[in-house]
C-alpha cells in the first residue's frame, strides 16, 4: 500500500496517536501573538471525538480574529493570556478516536467537515473561535458539535482541500438562496462581479455554471485576472459564456458596460463606493448581491435613490456566513462533480507555514485560497510551482505521497 493509502485508512505507521502535537494559539491581539506551541493530544471523553486535521483553509475571518483578539464579537472578551484560542474553521477531518459512549454512531477512519457557525442561546460558540479550531494536528470534537448536527460526513471520493474549501463555498451558495428563483444569476443574462479575490473565484465559477451568457469581472490586480483567465477560461468556453476581464488599473468600466444593462451585480470588494458606482448599471428587475463585508459600519454608507430602485424594480440583498444545509449542499455537489472547490486554491503549506499564510491572506498576495496540510512539512508554496493549471485532487495526492 502507498503511504497515502495507509494514511487514509488510519493504518500503521499513521495509526499511532502522538502524546503531543503542534498547534497555533492566539495569546492576544495581533499576528505577533499567534504562536506555534507544543500542546497535549487529549484522549476523548466518553461523549467526545478526536479527529486528525487533514486540511484547513485560511480565511479573511481568521485574520480579523487574530488582529482583534478578545475584542472580536465571537470571543466575548475572552482572556487569551489565560485561555489561548486555536483558530481554523475551514476543515477536513478524519476520526482517529471515539469516546466510549459514541462507538455505535461514530467509527474511526470516517471523514467529516464542520459547520463552524454555532450558537447556544444566541451566544456565538463558533468552531475556530470559542471552540478550539483546526489550526493544529488533532482536534477534539465536543458534544456541542456532533450532537447539534454540525459535524457533516464527507464522501471518501473528495480530496482533503476540496472539503476544507467547502465552508466558504457554502457562504457563496447561501448568498443566492433568495437571489432569484434559480438561486443563481440569470441564465442567458449578463452578470458583473466587482472584485475577483478568493471568494470571487467561487462566485464566478457559480455564475458560469448557472448559465450566464456574459460575465464581466472588474479588478485592480492584473495577476488575479490572469489567474481567473487560466482557471475559468476553458469552463466559460465550454458553457458558451463570454468572459470579459476588466483591469481597473488601466481601463474603465464605461468602456465595456452600458448603463442599465446588467442583470446581476455581485459586490465582492469591501468598498462601499464600488457598490454605489455600480447602481446605474442595474437593468430592469435586476439583482445586486452585496457579498463583501466592510471594515466598519461608517465605511459602508452609500447614496441610494429609492425612486430609481422602485421604478427599476431592483432587488438588493446581503448575507453573512451560512447554515448547515448550505455546507451539505456544497459537499453533495462536489461529490457529484457539479462544482470544484479546488479551483479557488492558490497556495498550500504545511502547518509551519500557517502564520506566513495568514499574513499573505491579509495582504491579498495570492489570487485564491491558501490551504494548510497540518500533517506535513512544506513551506508556503504557490500551486503554480506544483502543478499546471488549477489545484486538483491528483496534485494533492502526489504532494502528500511525497511528504507524509
Amino acid at each position: 500500500m502507498s503511504k497515502l493509502e495507509l494514511y487514509r485508512g488510519f493504518k500503521k505507521p499513521y495509526k499511532t496517536i502522538p502524546v503531543t502535537q503542534k498547534a497555533w494559539r492566539i495569546h492576544g491581539p495581533g499576528l505577533e501573538n499567534l504562536t506555534l506551541d507544543t500542546v497535549p493530544v487529549p484522549a476523548p471523553g466518553a461523549n467526545e471525538l478526536l479527529a486528525r486535521v487533514d486540511a484547513v483553509g485560511i480565511c479573511a475571518s481568521d485574520v480579523k480574529l487574530i488582529n482583534q483578539g478578545p475584542a472580536h464579537a465571537r470571543m466575548q472578551g475572552r482572556d487569551l493570556t489565560a485561555n489561548p484560542a486555536i483558530p481554523g474553521h475551514e476543515v477536513s477531518l478524519t476520526l482517529v478516536a471515539v469516546g466510549e459512549a459514541l462507538t455505535e454512531k461514530f467509527k474511526v477512519g470516517r471523514r467529516y467537515s464542520v459547520q463552524a457557525d454555532i450558537y447556544v442561546n444566541q451566544v456565538p460558540m463558533a468552531f475556530g473561535y470559542q471552540l478550539a479550531g483546526a489550526d493544529q494536528q488533532y482536534v477534539t470534537i465536543p458534544p456541542l458539535v456532533h450532537e447539534g448536527g454540525f459535524l457533516l460526513p464527507v464522501d471518501k471520493s473528495l480530496g482533503y482541500s476540496a472539503v476544507a474549501i467547502a465552508e466558504p463555498w457554502a457562504c457563496v451558495l447561501f448568498s443566492y438562496e433568495n437571489h432569484r428563483h434559480n438561486q443563481g444569476v440569470l441564465p442567458g443574462g449578463t452578470a458583473w462581479y466587482c472584485g475577483s479575490g478568493p471568494l470571487g473565484l467561487m462566485h464566478i465559477e457559480k455564475g458560469i455554471r448557472d448559465g450566464a451568457k456574459k460575465i464581466y469581472v472588474s479588478e485592480m490586480k492584473a495577476d488575479r485576472l490572469e489567474h481567473m483567465r487560466r482557471t475559468f477560461g476553458p469552463l466559460a468556453a465550454e458553457k458558451g459564456c463570454e468572459l470579459v476581464l476588466i483591469d481597473l488599473s488601466k481601463d474603465k468600466i464605461e468602456n465595456h458596460i452600458a448603463p442599465k444593462s446588467v442583470d446581476d451585480i455581485v459586490i465582492l470588494a469591501p468598498v462601499a463606493k464600488v457598490a454605489e458606482a455600480a447602481l446605474p448599471y442595474l437593468s430592469l428587475r435586476s439583482f445586486m448581491n452585496v457579498f463583501a463585508g466592510f471594515p466598519t459600519g461608517d465605511s459602508a454608507n452609500i447614496k441610494l435613490n429609492l425612486n430609481e430602485m422602485h421604478y427599476g424594480q431592483w432587488t438588493m440583498l446581503a448575507t453573512s456566513g451560512s447554515p448547515i444545509h448550505s455546507l451539505q449542499q456544497v459537499l453533495d455537489l462536489s461529490a457529484k462533480g457539479k462544482l470544484n472547490p479546488n479551483n479557488a486554491v492558490a497556495a498550500v503549506a504545511g502547518l509551519g507555514g500557517l502564520k506566513e499564510g495568514v499574513d499573505h491572506t491579509h495582504k491579498g498576495t495570492f489570487p485564491g485560497r491558501i490551504v494548510i496540510y497540518p500533517q506535513i512539512d512544506l513551506p508556503l508554496t504557490p500551486i503554480s510551482q506544483l502543478v499546471e493549471g488549477p489545484w486538483t485532487k491528483e496534485a494533492e495526492e502526489k504532494l502528500l505521497e511525497g511528504k507524509l
